[in-house]
């Protein structure tokens, strides 16, 4: 019996270096960067098998010390992608000190999913929140229709409802002094670039929702958009976030040149993964939904509200720009 199950450890092995390293490659092939998303279920999966193994086979000839080898380094470089964001390690951006100067933006994320018709359920985490900016994604006129009520709460929008899943809704209660819809790489992907009048002070709100990877749409275009953003920022001072669902991780190559190329900071590395993807699936949950920040911002609070029908659950920042020219 133990004979027959040796090859499953093999195999087991074999996919988990294979999934180590396949993101690695910085390669545009949709199917080799999927396996960035699930380092947390990728470690989980090696260290039972590992430990089951340790278990069942004794240790001693080379091709032991080999597999045992493969689930060793799958597991190191799963962990230490991850590694960054659990609690109690670095923070790219501090917390905001009770009383300190300065002006609070809270912002709320969700990719609502076009199909979700639990209108009331969004609604009400909306309201619950009472977040400034209100930023979701997959949203059709069925669902513009739907968040209508929002309008009486927040008097500057942009409501830009589409199908095929690339809707925009924008709703904030800061004066917009300008609103770009753009399409940067794709001509059916739009992204809104808004300038807020926060007390004052203008900041700039990169609102983008490209394509995750998959056959249709190829991941060069992800990584375009991505890195026009950066190029902007580079070329303006001002107080800055981007935000939305990236469908991309935080620890993917991609977004971490993203974010070193463009000044900003992750507010949830230290604090933990925070996974918003996943909600009807918890095992196969990752973080897809961000909010990256110029270091004009310190952090107040994330938080991970309850799921309402859609895949995703609603992201929930509160920011804290410090006082600045």
């Amino acid at each position: 019996m133990l004979a027959l199950l040796e090859p499953v450890f093999v195999l087991i092995g074999v996919w988990g270096l294979f999934a180590a390293l396949a993101p690695k490659l910085r390669t545009e092939i949709w199917w080799m960067r999927i396996w960035v998303y699930g380092r947390l279920q990728t470690c989980l999966i090696l260290f039972a098998a590992l430990g089951l193994y340790l278990a069942l086979y004794p240790v001693g000839d080379i091709g032991t010390a080999t597999l045992l080898m493969a689930y060793a380094v799958g597991l190191s470089i799963c962990a230490l992608d991850i590694w960054p964001y659990l609690p109690g390690r670095k923070r790219e951006l501090r917390r905001a000190r009770p009383g300190s100067p300065g002006t609070p933006l809270s912002v709320l994320l969700l990719n609502v999913l076009q199909e979700n018709e639990d209108h009331a359920a969004v609604l009400a985490r909306i309201r619950d929140s009472d977040a400034d900016i209100v930023f979701l994604s997959e949203t059709n006129a069925r669902w513009r229709a739907a968040l209508a009520p929002l309008e009486a709460d927040y008097l500057h929008t942009f409501l830009l409802d589409k199908e095929d899943h690339n809707g925009l809704l924008f709703y904030s209660r800061h004066p917009v002094t300008r609103t770009q819809e753009r399409y940067l790489c794709q001509d059916h992907v739009p992204s809104l670039t808004m300038d807020i009048d926060l007390a004052g002070r203008e900041v700039r709100l990169y609102c983008i929702h490209p394509r995750p990877p998959r056959p249709r749409d190829d991941t060069q275009h992800l990584d375009d958009e991505l890195m026009i953003v950066a190029d902007e920022l580079r070329e303006q001072h001002r107080p800055a976030l981007v935000i939305g669902d990236f469908n991309e991780v935080g620890w993917s190559w991609m977004v971490k040149e993203f974010k070193q190329h463009g000044g900003l900071c992750d507010p949830k590395r230290g604090r933990g993964l925070y996974n918003s993807y996943g909600a009807k699936s918890p095992f196969l949950a990752w973080p897809l939904d961000h909010a990256f920040a110029t270091p004009h911002f310190d952090l107040t609070r994330i938080c991970r509200l309850r799921p309402c029908g859609s895949d995703h659950y609603p992201i929930l920042y509160g920011f804290h720009l410090r006082p600045g020219p």
